[in-house]
C-alpha cells in the first residue's frame, strides 16, 4: 500500500538526503538525545529553499519535561511566527502538557494561532497522556493536522478507527523497513521513520532507500 513516508533528520543535511532520496517529507530537529529539539537558525541557510514546503520542524525549546512555563511558551509562539513569516516549513511540530500528562489545552491553542494555515502536528508526548483516547478527541477539537504516535500497534488502530479522518494518526517510532510493512498493511497513509540503523546523525541510505520502496 502506498504512504507517504516522513524521515526525521537530525541535520541539514541528512533533510537534504532524504528528500532528494524520494522522502516526501523531513520532520527537521536537533538533538536526538533529548528526544528532539527546536533546530537551530542557521540550519534555514543551509537547505535549499526550494526544500522548505516538504519541512516539518519540530518547536521544543528543551529536552525532558513537555511541561512548558510561560517563558518557554512564548518562546514557542515566536519560533513559530517566525517559520510562518518567513515560509521555512509547511508544518509545525509541538506538544504541550500539563503537570499531570494532559493536553495543556490553553497553550496549544495558543501555538495553533501563531501557526495560523501551516499544518500542525503534535509530536510524541501523546505517547505519555494515561488516556490517549480522550487526548485524540481534544486534538480533534483544537484543530491539529496529524499527531505522531509511537503507542503499540493494536492501540494505533484503535486510535486510527476512532480519527475516521478528522486527524491523521502517524505512526514512529522504531518503524524500519523489517517492520513497516506491518504499518503500510494496517492502512496508515503516513508513516515516521529515521531510517537510522547506527549511531550516526544521519539517515543510513541503503535503509532509506528500503523505506522509499515500500511506500512506494
Amino acid at each position: 500500500m502506498t504512504a507517504l513516508l516522513e524521515i526525521c533528520a537530525f541535520t541539514p543535511q541528512a533533510a537534504i538526503m532524504a528528500l532528494n532520496a524520494g522522502a516526501q517529507r523531513v520532520e527537521l530537529c536537533a538533538e536526538p538525545n533529548l528526544d528532539g529539539i527546536s533546530p537551530p537558525e542557521s540550519w534555514y541557510h543551509l537547505i535549499p529553499e526550494n526544500l522548505h514546503a516538504k519541512l516539518a520542524v519540530m518547536v521544543r525549546p528543551r529536552g525532558g519535561s513537555f511541561c512548558m512555563n510561560e517563558q518557554e511558551i512564548l518562546q514557542m509562539e515566536l519560533e513559530i511566527r517566525q517559520l510562518r513569516e518567513k515560509q521555512r516549513a509547511a508544518a509545525v511540530v509541538f506538544g504541550i502538557l500539563t503537570p499531570d500528562l494532559q493536553i495543556d489545552m490553553a497553550a496549544c491553542i495558543r501555538l495553533l494561532a501563531a501557526a495560523g494555515p501551516m499544518e500542525t502536528v503534535f509530536h510524541r508526548a501523546f505517547d505519555s497522556i494515561p488516556n490517549p483516547h480522550d487526548a485524540l478527541e481534544q486534538l480533534i477539537a483544537l484543530g491539529f493536522t496529524r499527531v505522531l504516535c509511537g503507542l503499540p500497534l493494536p492501540l494505533l488502530l484503535e486510535l486510527k478507527r476512532q480519527a475516521a479522518g478528522k486527524i491523521t494518526i502517524m505512526p514512529g517510532g522504531g518503524i524500519r523497513s523489517v517492520n513497516i510493512q506491518d504499518y503500510l498493511h494496517a492502512g496508515f497513509t503516513e508513516i515516521h521513520s529515521s531510517a537510522r540503523l547506527t549511531a550516526s546523525l544521519d539517515p543510513d541510505e541503503a535503509e532509506l532507500q528500503r523505506l522509499i520502496n515500500l511506500c512506494a
